[in-house]
C-alpha cells in the first residue's frame, strides 16, 4: 500500500491552483491590469485634488494624457486595423479610386503647397525683419548645389526626399526656434534630461568616492553614460521604445518616400548610437541596394547617440538644442543621402517594417537594466581612448606646427601661433558664414567645426563648452577687454586671458548643430570595421560607398546648422 503523506493534500491544492491560473490567466491578467488602472486613476484624482498648477501637475497631466492618447490609438489599430485596411486596398481597385499617376501627382503638388507655406512664413517672421538671415538661406541653396553637382547619379534624383526631408527640418526648427511654446517645451525637456542624469552622481560616489567630481570627466561624465544605456534597455525591454521609433519610421517613409529599412534606421539613430542601430538592420544587409546602404551610413555619420549626447550637455552644450538637433538631423540624413546617392535600383521594402522589429533584450527588467550597463563597456572604451589618444595627438601635431612656424617667425604677439586650430580657423571660415554664423564669431566657429571633422566631436564640444564658460565669465566683468590674433580674449583689468574666444548666443546655437553628428575621419574608419565585420560580403560595396556618405554626414549637419542660422534669435 502507498504510503500517502501528511504533506499531499497543499502538493494536490497547490496543483489545482496551477491548473485553475493557466485556465483564466486571460482574466486574471485583465483584471491585474485593471486593478493598476484604477489604482493610477485614483492617485491621479488624488494628486490633482491636493495641489495642481505647479510644474509637477502639469507634468503629470501632460504625461497621462499623452499615454492614453497613444494608447487609444494603439487599441483602434489592434481592433480595427486588418478590417480598415482591407477597405482601403478594396477602394483602391475600385474604377473611381485615382490612379497611381493621380496620386503622384497630387502628391507633388501637396509638397510644393507645403514648401510654399513653410516658405512663406519664414520671409514674414524672419527674413523680413533680419535681412541678414539670407546668409544662411543662400547657405543652403549652395550645399544643396554642391551636393546634386557631384551626386553620383545627377540625373536620377528624385527630389520627393529632399524636399520632404527639408520640410520636416524646416517646420520642426519653426516650432523650436520660432515659437515660444515650442521653445519652452524644449528648454523644458533640456532642464528635466539634465535633473534627469543627475542621479546618476549617487552611483558614481558610491564607486569613486565624494570627491568624485575632480576626475570630471572620466568620473562624472563616463558613469552618465552606463546610467542612461541602462534606462533605454529597460525602455526596450517595455517596448516603450520601439512604439516610438517605429511610428517616426512611418512618418519619414510615407512623406520622404525612403525604404522601410532606411526610415527605421534614422528613426533609432535619434536615440542610439549607429554601432547599436546596424544590429537592427544587419540580417538585411545583404539586401540592400547601394544606395540604401550609402544612406545608413549616412544616418550613422549625421547623427548622434542618446549616450554620448548626454557627454556634450556635461560639457556644456545647451541641452534643448542638442535634443531638437538630434531629431532634425534624421530626415535630414535621409533627404541628403537620396540626393548625392540617388536610388537607382528596384528597393527590396518592407512597408510594414516587419522585416525590422527591433527585439527586446532581457528576461526581466533587472537583467535588461544589467544588459544595459554591460553594453555602455566598449562606448566608454571607445570614448576614452579616442579621446586620450586625439588629445595626444592633437598635441604633438600642434606642437610640430609651431616649431614649423617660429622657423619663419609666426610668433606671438605678433602673430598668432601656428596650429592645426588656426588652420581650420581659415580654411573653414567660409562654410561657417554661409551657415549664419556672425563674421566676428567664424574664426571660433569654424575651428570647432575642423576638431569636429578631422578628430572627432568631443573634442569640439569640449571646445565649445570653454566657450561658453567665457561668455559667462565676461558677462560678469566690468572692465576692458581685447580680442588678440589668435582669437582669445584679454581681460586687461584682471591681466587673464580667456582662450579659446567667445561666441554670440546665436553663434553658440548654430556650433551646437553644426557639432551634432559623427562624421570625422576616426568615425569612418571606425565604422568601415564594423559594418565589415557585420556583412564581410559586402566589404567592397562597404568601402566604396563610405567617403560620399562622410561627406552627406558632414553637409547634413552644416545644413541644420543653416536652418538654426535662419530661425534661431
Amino acid at each position: 500500500m502507498k504510503h500517502c503523506s501528511p504533506l499531499a493534500p497543499v502538493v494536490r491544492c497547490r496543483k489545482a491552483l496551477d491548473r485553475a491560473i493557466k485556465r483564466q490567466r486571460r482574466k486574471l491578467k485583465l483584471g491585474f491590469y485593471t486593478l493598476l488602472l484604477l489604482c493610477y486613476i485614483a492617485y491621479f484624482i488624488g494628486a490633482m485634488v491636493h495641489q495642481f498648477g505647479d510644474e509637477g501637475s502639469i507634468r503629470l497631466l501632460v504625461f497621462t494624457v499623452l499615454v492614453a492618447f497613444f494608447y487609444g490609438i494603439h487599441i483602434i489599430k489592434k481592433t480595427f486595423g486588418t478590417r480598415m485596411e482591407a477597405h482601403f486596398n478594396s477602394l483602391q481597385k475600385n474604377s473611381n479610386f485615382p490612379s497611381k499617376r493621380t496620386r503622384s501627382i497630387i502628391k507633388r503638388l501637396l509638397t510644393a503647397y507645403v514648401l510654399f507655406v513653410v516658405l512663406v512664413i519664414i520671409v514674414i517672421t524672419v527674413i523680413w525683419k533680419k535681412p541678414y538671415r539670407l546668409v544662411p538661406v543662400i547657405g543652403l541653396l549652395v550645399f544643396t548645389f554642391i551636393l546634386f553637382f557631384f551626386s553620383k547619379h545627377p540625373g536620377e534624383v528624385s527630389w520627393r526626399p529632399v524636399l520632404w526631408g527639408f520640410m520636416l527640418q524646416l517646420c520642426f526648427a519653426l516650432i523650436v526656434l520660432q515659437t515660444s511654446w515650442g521653445y519652452d517645451l524644449f528648454d523644458w525637456l533640456g532642464k528635466r534630461v539634465t535633473e534627469f542624469l543627475d542621479h546618476t552622481d549617487v552611483g558614481a560616489q558610491f564607486v569613486f568616492g565624494e570627491s568624485f567630481t575632480d576626475h570630471f570627466f572620466a568620473f562624472k561624465v563616463m558613469s552618465v553614460i552606463f546610467f542612461f544605456s541602462a534606462v533605454i534597455s529597460v525602455l526596450y525591454y517595455l517596448g516603450w521604445m520601439q512604439v516610438l521609433i517605429q511610428k517616426m519610421a512611418l512618418i519619414m517613409q510615407y512623406s520622404l518616400g525612403t525604404s522601410a529599412v532606411e526610415s527605421l534606421h534614422a528613426a533609432v539613430n535619434v536615440f542610439v548610437g549607429w554601432a547599436e542601430t546596424t544590429t537592427i538592420v544587419r540580417p538585411l544587409f545583404d539586401k540592400m541596394t547601394l544606395s540604401e546602404l550609402h544612406t545608413v551610413m549616412t544616418n550613422g555619420f549625421a547623427t548622434v547617440a542618446g549616450s554620448t549626447l548626454v557627454v556634450y550637455v556635461l560639457f556644456g552644450a545647451p541641452a534643448n538644442h542638442l535634443l531638437s538637433a538630434s531629431v532634425m538631423s534624421a530626415p535630414a540624413a535621409l533627404g541628403i543621402s537620396k540626393l548625392f546617392w540617388p536610388e537607382t535600383k528596384e528597393s527590396k521594402r518592407d512597408t510594414s517594417n516587419d522585416a525590422c522589429v527591433i527585439k527586446r533584450e532581457g528576461r526581466n527588467i533587472i537583467d535588461a537594466a544589467s544588459i544595459g550597463a554591460i553594453t555602455a563597456l566598449p562606448i566608454v572604451a571607445y570614448i576614452i581612448a579616442s579621446v586620450i589618444a586625439f588629445f595626444s595627438l592633437l598635441g604633438f601635431v600642434n606642437a610640430t606646427l609651431m616649431w614649423l612656424g617660429e622657423r619663419v617667425g609666426l610668433t606671438p604677439p605678433e602673430y598668432p601661433s601656428l596650429t592645426f586650430q588656426l588652420i581650420c580657423s581659415y580654411l573653414i571660415w567660409p562654410l561657417v558664414f554661409l551657415m549664419g554664423v556672425e563674421s566676428r564669431d567664424c574664426c571660433v566657429v569654424a575651428r570647432m567645426v575642423g576638431i569636429k571633422t578631422f578628430i572627432n566631436e568631443f573634442l569640439a564640444y569640449e571646445d565649445l563648452g570653454r566657450v561658453i564658460q567665457n561668455n559667462q565669465v565676461l558677462a560678469s566683468y566690468e572692465g576692458t577687454w581685447t580680442t588678440t590674433s589668435s582669437c582669445d580674449v584679454f581681460l586687461v583689468d584682471r591681466n587673464l586671458t580667456l582662450p579659446g574666444g567667445i561666441l554670440s548666443e546665436h553663434s553658440v546655437v548654430v556650433a551646437t548643430y553644426a557639432l551634432c553628428g559623427f562624421a570625422n575621419l576616426t568615425a569612418l574608419g571606425i565604422m568601415i570595421g564594423a559594418l565589415t565585420a557585420i556583412a564581410p560580403n559586402r566589404k567592397e560595396d562597404i568601402v566604396g560607398v563610405s567617403f560620399r556618405a562622410l561627406v552627406s554626414g558632414c553637409f547634413a549637419c552644416f545644413m541644420t546648422a543653416c536652418i538654426a542660422g535662419i530661425l534661431s534669435e
